[in-house]
């Protein structure tokens, strides 16, 4: 009981603050915070902080005073990447801060800092993203997918998704995978975020073979 009440004196940032920053680091900041508490790194922990610290980036919408445990797991899981591994771990054990991703930590707290003014999406940024997404839904992949034949999306079309090739590096493959599917929680396109995991579950033996020998 005493862990969880100190997260509950966790103070929530003013939403403008954080408004402009991806969901991964809004996550990776409640984990260090939880981390500092000396409170146990586990799955319902880290849904509390993020939704005590930044409610309206991690509320449920049709129930905003409860938290989207779906939307936590999504960064969370992201951040456990293996391109990534800013935290080590699973749901299911919990997880632990590796030494890169405390460096990343602090880049989330200094956008904090930072404030609004430099975070905040300018409308270019937001329509290029936009464009990107609506790639998304315009590839082959995502056709099949949506049509109940997933089956038949190939390696290539998996490429194409990713703004690649077969030749591309599948690091690069990789790290475009993580890239849209933030994307696309950021602007709240679910359906997209549901593909983009499928896609990456789907091809993962795939991204973490070999590289190819040209660049995305």
């Amino acid at each position: 009981m005493g862990e969880t009440r100190s997260l509950h004196d966790l103070t929530p940032f003013p939403p403008h603050v954080y408004e402009g920053i991806n969901l991964d680091w809004l996550v990776l900041y409640a984990v260090g915070a939880i981390d500092e508490r000396k409170v146990d790194l586990s799955f319902e922990h880290v849904v509390v902080a993020a939704f005590r610290l930044f409610p309206k980036k991690f509320s449920l919408l049709a129930y905003p005073d409860y938290p989207d445990a779906k939307r936590v797991h999504d960064a969370l899981w992201r951040c456990t990447l293996k391109n990534r591994q800013w935290v080590l771990g699973k749901t299911s054990q919990g997880f632990a801060f590796s030494e890169r991703g405390r460096q990343e930590l602090e880049l989330a707290r200094q956008a904090l800092k930072r404030g609004p003014s430099l975070q905040k999406k300018t409308f270019s940024q937001t329509r290029r993203i936009e464009k990107l997404l609506a790639e998304v839904r315009a590839a082959p992949a995502y056709a099949k997918y949506s049509q109940g034949t997933p089956d038949k999306v190939s390696e290539a079309e998996c490429c194409h998704v990713l703004q690649g090739t077969l030749d591309s590096e599948r690091r690069i493959l990789a790290n475009n995978l993580t890239k849209l599917t933030g994307m696309a929680d950021e602007l709240g396109q679910k359906d997209v975020v549901v593909f983009m995991d499928w896609l990456g579950a789907r091809f993962a033996r795939f991204l973490e073979r070999g590289e190819g020998h040209g660049k995305v």
